[in-house]
């Protein structure tokens, strides 16, 4: 591509610095389109189009087919004690860590699925924030992450693992749907003092479980900051329990406050009251995107937008070691 053609991609504006170090995302999107165009029977194949992982005869298989298919970030194959699991990596393009997101997609997606995870994945390196999204074992959705508790916990530890390895000890736990069940559950009952956020999209209330095991008896011990985020459009469990999440969170946050355990809120934002005279924490953020479904199809980049700005007011503060 001469440097004309290259002037005309950018809209004239070749030379701006900050285009430039968006080129490596820019191939990433040539490389789809011309995907799309040779080979949309092979992605069908592959299940990369929306296929649900238990679909598939094993996890193996899935992890084999997604590596395969895979335009953008590194193929990963964890271990969490029990075999090998699949997962995708992608580094920091700023130039300016901030830190790690480990991402937990829902009962029905994978590391690659083109709704919620794959536009992740896309945008919070732009910004600093290297990404690692996880496998999870079969789920049946929405409650099923509690069957499958052990193994979601080490499949959780093996991602702090290798993140940490690869120089991240400033990390975010961020699940989709059951995936962010998952990780309130593990948020609730193990302790990491690297996991420094947990970011819940369409994080859901099942009801008739017990009180450990329910999302608001979860949110009460979480002692992290913590953004909540859904579509208006969302499913109802989630849309119809947001006030009963709220209320949750806040018990956590005046337990932090009164007993004074704030260390774990270091990074996040102050809040001042209009008088200026007491300050406190932001520890909980409720965000509704309207508009949005489940899967915030048309949303993703107003997603991607809330998360961003969240992280570095919230999450960010914490040197990544190179």
């Amino acid at each position: 591509m001469n440097s004309r053609n290259n002037s005309c991609f950018f809209g004239g504006t070749a030379q701006n610095a900050w285009l430039w170090r968006r080129a490596s995302y820019i191939t990433i999107c040539f490389r789809r389109i011309i995907s799309a165009r040779a080979g949309v029977a092979w992605a069908l194949t592959l299940g990369l189009l929306g296929a649900s992982p238990l679909a598939w005869s094993n996890a193996v298989e899935l992890g084999k087919a997604l590596e395969q298919g895979l335009e953008n970030g590194q193929a990963a194959w964890l271990d969490d004690g029990q075999g090998k699991f699949f997962a995708v990596f992608n580094p920091d393009l700023s130039g300016q860590p901030k830190g790690g997101v480990i991402i937990l997609p829902d009962a029905d997606s994978h590391p690659d699925k083109p709704q919620v995870i794959r536009p992740l994945r896309d945008r919070l390196p732009l910004h600093g924030w290297a990404t690692l999204a996880i496998q999870l074992p079969p789920l049946d959705r929405p409650a099923g992450y509690l069957k499958q508790r052990a193994s979601i916990d080490e499949r959780i530890n093996a991602a702090i693992t290798y993140m940490r390895n690869n120089g991240f000890d400033n990390l975010v736990l961020l699940g989709h749907g059951s995936g962010a069940m998952a990780a309130s559950q593990y948020l609730s009952s193990q302790s990491s003092e690297f996991i420094r956020a947990f970011v819940a999209i369409s994080l859901g209330v099942l009801h008739g479980q017990a009180k450990d095991d329910s999302i608001p008896g979860q949110l009460e011990t979480i002692n992290l900051p913590i953004l909540d985020i859904f579509g208006g459009n969302d499913l109802e469990y989630v849309t119809g329990t947001a006030r009963q999440r709220a209320l949750a969170a806040k018990v956590s946050s005046d337990s932090a406050t009164r007993t004074n355990q704030l260390e774990a809120y270091r990074h996040s934002a102050i809040a001042k009251s209009s008088n200026q005279k007491s300050q406190g924490y932001i520890s909980y953020r409720q965000i509704r995107i309207d508009g949005a479904s489940h899967d915030f199809s048309g949303a993703e980049i107003m997603l991607a937008r809330r998360i961003i700005g969240w992280l570095e007011r919230h999450a960010k503060g914490v040197s990544v070691n190179r």
